[in-house]
């Protein structure tokens, strides 16, 4: 396929400014401390319960194919915090806190003229009401849909609740077609390499790499990539070369790697987002699109990438819209509402957290520039950074909806850092992630330390692999449950499918600390080398009493009981 020489021209409207704050705080030596506002405002707590009460289809998009099997996702969560649409709940006295004694609750669901009730037990999260879409018409725009809910206890009045979402239903595509599972925030794609199968749920592992100076250059990156385990490739533009950046694309399809198309240069010019969109929107390997790049740190246009998103959704649909924040706090409400995917940059290996090694000024929560928003220069900044975003976007409402991805740390040796991640570093940073509920990774950037296994390339080799065959099965399976652990500084979770363990543990503290099986819910752990498979571990021993995690110690496990 032939692309368009639009690109060049976009290419030179490229802004080199550097942005007079950044995550609105003042950070040169001329400038006054100016608190920066912009916080994010936590909910209030209430003494009585709530009911959130939340809906939305399954999957988006939803295909022709898809819609005798179509159905949503129903939350009816008990809490004590007010968060987005959680409204008041009498509850039967016998049933305490728990609620599990407190019966179901009549949810109606209705789109388009279609109408089905199913009883939801109260308190349920993930619960899936199967709906027969197949009398709708599958076209661009979503349908509107209510989701009502009725609690009658015996003892109590009725209750009623209600929520809305879209349902998105297009016609079938022989073009690329990326699917969110809403249950989990997996992705679910065919094959990048145009050779036609099913629809199948991965995790994205994959790099940034500047298509000037490396792509334009040496083509053999790509191959790299793909030798080392990832399926998922972001060049950075400017695409300043367009028979170049052509060859990029057919041998990322050739090598069956997804590709991410970055539009941070062009995004707030809606008339060039609609140009590249119906030029590369038919890629068969187009995973994603990407608009705003730290649009928090820049100041960028609060509405900016709202109104690419809403474009992009009118021009294809097909695939979701991600967004990259880097401040721990700055209007993170109204740049996510831009956004599917949320990345986070936290970048923490290797900083002076208060004193800016460019800028030659303190670093505090009203000022300064130290490469880490808010960061205290450790694996503790990425475990805070992204349950933070997920919490966040579940008071907005958007727990369903958007997803968090992250965006480990390869680089270093410069600027605000005085080194680059160690390849157990770096592998911790994207392990700590899962954790806590990122579903995708996208290093920053590509080339970076290569060699033996404790380089990044060389961890890579390896660790990408066993993500692929041991992680990902727990993290796209929508009935697997999760256990988040904090033990003494050691972060840890334990996910379970009905038969066996996944465990993922990290040290975020810096000190060998010993952690018994039984504080992260594995008590049941008698014969470690019987029930305990390691499949990754760096500076973590372990024995029927429990981990020795090291000061660099992280691994994945899988444990039988």
């Amino acid at each position: 396929m032939r692309y368009s020489t639009h690109l060049l021209v976009l290419a030179a409207s490229i802004s080199t400014v550097v942005a007079q704050t950044w995550c609105g705080k003042n950070y040169m030596a001329n400038q006054t401390v100016v608190p920066p506002g912009g916080q994010f405002p936590l909910p209030s707590k209430s003494n009585d319960a709530l009911l959130v009460f939340r809906c939305a289809p399954v999957f988006r998009p939803y295909l022709q194919e898809d819609a005798k099997n179509a159905a949503f996702v129903v939350d009816t969560r008990i809490v004590y915090d007010l968060i987005n649409g959680a409204s008041p709940i009498s509850l039967p006295n016998n049933t305490g806190s728990s609620s599990h004694a407190a019966g179901n609750v009549a949810v109606t669901i209705e789109v388009g003229g279609l109408r089905t009730t199913h009883d939801v037990p109260l308190n349920a999260t993930g619960y899936e009401v199967p709906l027969d879409i197949s009398g709708l018409t599958a076209q661009q725009t979503p349908y509107n849909v209510s989701c009502s809910a009725l609690y009658s206890p015996s003892s109590l009045n009725p209750q009623s609740y209600s929520t809305n979402a879209t349902l998105l239903y297009l016609p079938n595509s022989k073009n690329s077609v990326t699917k969110t599972d809403l249950r989990t925030g997996s992705l679910w794609a065919r094959p990048a390499n145009n050779t036609g199968g099913p629809f199948q749920p991965f995790v994205p592992q994959g790099f940034y790499i500047s298509f000037n100076p490396y792509l334009v250059q040496n083509l053999s990156y790509i191959d790299q990539l793909k030798a080392e385990g990832f399926n998922t490739i972001h060049p950075v533009p400017p695409y300043n070369d367009t028979a170049v950046f052509e060859q990029v694309l057919n041998k990322s399809v050739e090598l069956g790697l997804y590709i991410i198309f970055d539009m941070r240069s062009y995004y707030e010019n809606l008339t060039a987002v609609a140009e590249l969109v119906n030029t590369y929107k038919s890629l068969p390997n187009l995973l994603t699109w990407e608009t705003a790049h730290e649009p928090d740190g820049n100041s960028d246009p609060f509405n900016a990438a709202k109104q690419a998103y809403d474009l992009i959704y009118q021009l294809d649909g097909y695939h979701p819209v991600g967004i990259v924040l880097n401040c721990e706090d700055y209007n993170f409400t109204p740049y996510v509402e831009g956004a599917d995917i949320v990345l986070e940059d936290t970048y923490p290996i290797g900083i002076n957290a208060t004193y800016s090694l460019v800028w030659h000024t303190p670093c505090t929560p009203d000022f300064g520039h130290c490469g880490c928003d808010d960061c205290r220069g450790g694996l503790i900044d990425i475990q805070a950074r992204i349950q933070t975003y997920k919490d966040r976007l579940d008071i907005l409402g958007y727990d369903r909806t958007k997803t968090v991805w992250t965006t480990p740390q390869a680089v270093g040796d410069g600027a605000y850092w005085t080194t680059i991640p160690t390849g157990a570093q770096w592998a911790a940073i994207g392990l700590i992630s899962f954790n806590h509920g990122a579903t995708g990774s996208m290093s920053y950037q590509f080339p970076t330390t290569s060699g033996n296994s404790t380089t990044i390339e060389g961890t890579a080799s390896i660790l990408t692999n066993i993500i692929t065959e041991y992680v990902q099965p727990y993290l796209v399976r929508p009935k697997v449950t999760q256990t988040i652990y904090s033990y003494e500084g050691i972060d840890a979770s334990v996910w379970y499918d009905g038969s066996s363990y996944l465990v993922i543990v990290a040290n975020v503290n810096g000190t060998e600390t010993i952690v018994p099986w039984a504080s992260i819910g594995l008590g049941k752990v008698t014969n470690a080398t019987a029930q305990v498979h390691a499949h990754f571990s760096v500076g973590q021993p372990f024995n029927s009493t429990g981990f020795d995690s090291t000061p660099s110690g992280v691994g994945i496990y899988t444990v039988t009981l």
